[in-house]
């Protein structure tokens, strides 16, 4: 009689045992850890690149004479410039970047988080290109 009493004593250990490793397997299972690997702002990570020649007092971006350049709030932005002839630059002092004086078949660029909303007017800061219409809109959306 003892030993079938150690026996059911034993038994019942065993089978709680095993109940609450089937609990606990369970609950992870009801509840798993969800992690966010996903960028909070995936604009950010790519560059938004515009390509821009210049020359006889013009901007030009594929076939456009003074293309309107737009972007998002938070975008990164790069802008390359070409010049094609005489002496020219690319100049947007609301965001603080311009390129050096470009001489003819010469290239630079500039790089800039857009960071604030609106329409901004970048120009050639050469002699008085900016008075003769040299100058675009760049637009912060």
């Amino acid at each position: 009689m003892k030993s079938l009493f150690l026996f059911l004593v034993l038994s019942l250990v065993l089978i709680s045992g095993c109940i609450n490793s089937q609990e606990n397997t369970q609950d992870t299972v009801k509840n798993p850890v969800i992690t966010n690997d996903v960028p909070t702002n995936p604009q950010t990570s790519e560059v938004k690149t515009f390509k821009i020649t210049t020359g006889n007092l013009k901007f030009t971006m594929n076939g456009v004479q003074f293309p309107d350049l737009k972007v998002k709030l938070g975008d990164k932005v790069r802008i390359e410039v070409t010049n094609e002839q005489g002496i020219h630059d690319f100049t947007l002092d609301e965001f603080n970047v311009a390129t050096t004086q470009l001489k003819t078949g010469n290239s630079d660029f500039v790089e800039f988080t857009a960071d604030k909303k609106g329409t901004f007017e970048y120009y050639c800061s050469v002699g008085t290109h900016r008075q003769m219409g040299m100058k675009g809109k760049f637009i912060v959306e």
